[in-house]
């Protein structure tokens, strides 16, 4: 479809034709009479109350204006409100917006709109005119064809207005459509020399009359326009190949696969179907392929005849909707303005909210770059006024790929966990509070030493923090070839609410094993002993052990031990990609290629270093600082520290004992998740998995292999999350 500048109403006449064409071949299925007649699926009665609701309540907000403008502040103010006029009429019109909100409502008069500009076209004198040629055209062909007088044609008329009834098809003994005469069109054609055998079979000539090859197509096609709306039925070809009561109640629940939740798997298909339905149908059959296919689209349009369409949010919303039921679209000879509005269009008419991504190189792309949600500049000739305005910069436009299907989605994929994790470990810590202060009558007397807890922050982040900035779950060769890993990111099945739930119910079963496994144990006495030696001696004979630990901070600190503990478990649990690095990191050697940043082990440093060792380096750093009596602040915990780790040995029991304990409910749940309902990217991961096993068995076997394939494998083990 192309549209190019010229007269206003015969620019939206054009994309008003070609809105309704796209309703009646289905393409537009919601904006169908019998879609916007349907009512909605919320309850009809409170549709019913809705209107009048909103009239009586915009009724006595009314009212209370009109009171305190003429009785309460004239008592004090004499002045003209002519203001407070104009600010009514600005709120009215607000209200106006707000019930337009409505999503049948607003395509509704849409509808209408389109109607209304078409039907005005056609009243119009260039209106008329095309009739008229039109009618000469069908009696031209009528001639030519000399149908017989004793057969009555059909004719498809249009009764009154064409958008009052969609497709009503009667029975009358005017001029024949044209559809009669395309076959003596297409013989004329032939005959003309104008085309060859070649160019019939590409431009599918029965299609074209004699009359249509020579002059300009017209604005309204009034065939179009009397065709049946065709509505694709997708509900019913779901329903006869699928059978939802085969759906699991943990499917329903806990699956986060949108075709695992709606019942689209093999094992989902009726019995019947079975037989007859390959499986690549069942898997091809689903509610975003069943559409009626058509050819593809493509609309062309001019900065001239855009701004006689943005401004009005109706027409806006219309070729909205036809660019979207394209294939393509080309906006040339636009201005920054109209790039901007172009992509503010598509973030207001499209629910849910997509997120927008709008590529530039020069100034006259910095608005559309801004009102993007992510703007991506390109540093070229035309200067850097895009890139300074943008979120992310390339310098070439085919880097695009790799920032989307690469970085883009690793970035997701480690982002997703680390919020829920981030909320995860807080929980953790509160939960354990919030436990033990049934025990402290609510008094508010913490299980924690209070600078323990304020270091908890910085001795659980390390973590985290390199498994967002190194974690990948697939390589970057396999991601390239199946570029369809990226949907889990547009089908948001990282970060869900049945996700969140998950990470939920772990919090509960977390806190209540660490507090009930180790407290417990740590107190009444647990870890008393009569021993004159061993661990729990470090006494003379008068003071046979010295084990006692069962006060708040001894029993406190080992809980916290615990807890850390088990942090850096479940993020080993969670990691998709283990970074084993090179040993030794640090070597002189010069013909490694790499330096010691590319060999450090990062999972292991973060989680064993930096966070469990740290841990224990700060503990025994502030038993000693206690010790001084000029910090009396830090006396409390003076060998704290020493009789939690080097005179009871219940505690290194329960150090291996109480964070297990907790993983297994979670690698239990992570395991019965993805044996019976996996997502499509655990699929993809196993199915890596298996590739890099083959390249290196192919390499033990002595077959030709990449080297920075494989140093890559030795770089980064891939760990399938159970």
């Amino acid at each position: 479809t192309e549209v190019a500048a010229g007269d206003v109403d015969k620019i939206r006449t054009l994309v008003a034709m070609e809105f309704i064409r796209l309703v009646k071949i289905g393409k537009l299925s919601d904006y169908s009479k019998s879609s916007l007649e349907q009512p909605n699926k919320i309850g009809g009665s409170i549709l019913l109350l809705r209107r009048p609701i909103g009239r009586f309540r915009r009724y006595i907000w009314r009212a209370i204006r009109q009171f305190y403008r003429t009785y309460i502040r004239s008592i004090w103010s004499k002045t003209d409100h002519k203001e407070d006029d104009i600010l009514s009429d600005c709120e009215e019109a607000v209200e106006e917006k707000k019930r337009m909100l409505d999503p049948r409502l607003r395509r509704k008069a849409v509808r209408a709109l389109a109607d209304e500009i078409i039907q005005k076209y056609l009243d119009s004198p260039e209106g008329k005119s095309e009739r008229m040629l039109r009618v000469m055209s069908l009696s031209t062909s009528m001639a030519v064809g000399q149908i017989g007088s004793d057969t009555e044609p059909l004719t498809v008329a249009r009764s009154g207005t064409f958008g009052e009834d969609d497709d009503e098809v009667s029975r009358s003994s005017g001029s024949i459509p044209s559809v009669f005469g395309r076959a003596t069109g297409a013989k004329e054609l032939l005959k003309s020399g104008r085309f060859s055998m070649s160019q019939v079979r590409s431009l599918s000539i029965a299609n074209l009359t004699a009359d249509e090859a020579d002059r300009e197509a017209p604005v309204v096609d009034e065939d179009a326009l009397s065709l049946a709306s065709f509505v694709p039925d997708t509900k019913g070809q779901e329903s006869l190949l699928f059978d939802k009561k085969r759906r699991s109640i943990l499917e329903r629940v806990f699956a986060v696969d949108r075709e695992v939740r709606h019942g689209h798997l093999n094992r989902h298909v009726r019995k019947s179907q079975r037989p007859v339905t390959a499986a690549s149908t069942v898997n091809n059959v689903t509610s975003r392929s069943v559409i009626k296919q058509d050819v593809p689209r493509a609309l062309v349009i001019e900065g001239a005849a855009l701004s006689h369409l943005l401004g009005d949010p109706l027409l806006e919303q219309m070729i909205f909707s036809v660019g979207s039921s394209c294939d393509a679209v080309i906006a040339c000879r636009v201005s920054p303005k109209q790039k901007a509005l172009l992509v503010k269009m598509v973030r207001n008419y499209v629910s849910p909210t997509p997120v927008t991504l709008a590529i530039g190189d020069g100034a006259n792309d910095v608005g559309m770059i801004q009102e993007a949600h992510v703007g991506v500049g390109i540093s070229g000739l035309e200067g850097q006024q895009a890139v300074n305005s943008s979120d992310f910069a390339i310098a070439q436009f085919r880097y695009l790929q790799d920032l989307l299907l690469i970085h883009g989605r690793w970035s997701f994929m480690r982002m997703s966990v680390t919020v829920l994790f981030s909320f995860y470990k807080n929980l953790i810590l509160a939960g354990l509070l919030t436990v033990f202060s049934s025990q402290s009558l609510f008094s508010g007397t913490p299980i924690f030493d209070m600078w323990v807890i304020s270091m908890f922050n910085f001795v659980a982040g390390f973590p985290i923090l390199f498994y967002g900035l190194f974690d990948r779950d697939l390589e970057r060769e396999y991601v390239l070839r199946h570029p369809e890993v990226y949907s889990c990111g547009r089908n948001n099945e990282l970060i869900t609410l049945r996700t969140t739930f998950r990470w939920l119910l772990m919090i509960f079963a977390h806190v209540a094993t660490l507090y009930f496994f180790s407290v417990p144990t740590l107190t009444g006495g647990g870890g008393t002993t009569s021993g004159f030696s061993g661990l729990m001696s470090n006494k003379d004979r008068d003071v046979p052990g010295d084990g006692e630990g069962g006060d708040l901070k001894t029993m406190g600190t080992a809980l916290y031990t615990y807890m850390i503990i088990m942090l850096g478990f479940k993020i080993l649990l969670e990691s998709k990609g283990i970074i084993n690095g090179r040993w030794p990191a640090f070597t002189c050697s010069k013909k490694r290629g790499e330096g010691f940043f590319n060999r450090v082990a990062y999972t292991w440093v973060g989680i064993g270093w930096l966070s469990i060792g740290f841990l224990f380096f700060a503990l025994y750093t502030y038993q000693l600082v206690g010790r001084n009596p000029n910090l009396s602040q830090f006396s409390p915990f003076t060998m704290v520290t020493y009789h939690t780790y080097n005179c009871r040995s219940l505690t290194w029991m329960l150090v291996l004992l109480v964070p297990v304990a907790c993983l297994v409910f979670d690698a239990a749940g992570k395991l019965f998740s993805n044996m019976n309902f996996p997502t499509q990217n655990q699929i993809h991961m196993e199915l890596a998995s298996k590739e890099v096993i083959a390249r290196k068995k192919a390499a033990k076997k002595g077959e030709l292999i990449d080297e920075s394939e494989a140093e890559g494998d030795g770089d980064l083990e891939m760990s399938m999350t159970v």
